[in-house]
């Protein structure tokens, strides 16, 4: 005699506390895609909280993806899953990529907060390239 495995629940079958955890972890999924955000809008050394909540978000977002896919959860979960991932993926490069070049993006943001006209922003935008190219080496000018 052949025993069939039981069939996984589907969304209908969830009880309402499991939808209840797994929807509070997605709004502190949304907290840290806004801290990571937010992150990036703040001066050089705070800047930093852009990749702790970028790469905190990206492991919640896996962790929450992972569940979708195993308890079968609503679509929203499901999308709101990878729309963490995706948005604290990129701000968390990108915090990365500034940290990287550090004097480069400090200078930028010195310039650029004392830039008045658009041809002083474009000339802080060349700068900040040179600076990133010249702190490679091998490659700078």
């Amino acid at each position: 005699m052949s025993t069939t495995p039981p069939a996984r629940p589907r969304t209908a079958d969830l009880d309402e506390t499991t939808l209840r955890f797994y929807g509070r972890f997605s709004g502190w999924l949304v907290l840290a895609l806004l801290l990571s955000y937010t992150g990036l809008q703040l001066p050089l050394p705070w800047r930093l909280l852009a990749v702790v909540a970028g790469l905190a978000g990206v492991a919640g977002a896996i962790v929450l993806l992972v569940q979708c896919l195993r308890r079968r959860l609503p679509v929203l979960m499901h999308i709101s899953a990878i729309a963490v991932l995706l948005c604290c993926g990129i701000f968390a490069f990108t915090g990365v990529s500034q940290a990287i070049f550090w004097e480069a993006t400090e200078d930028f943001d010195e310039c650029r907060s004392s830039a008045l006209t658009e041809r002083s922003m474009n000339r802080c935008l060349l700068d900040y390239e040179d600076g990133m190219l010249n702190s490679v080496p091998g490659i700078g000018r």
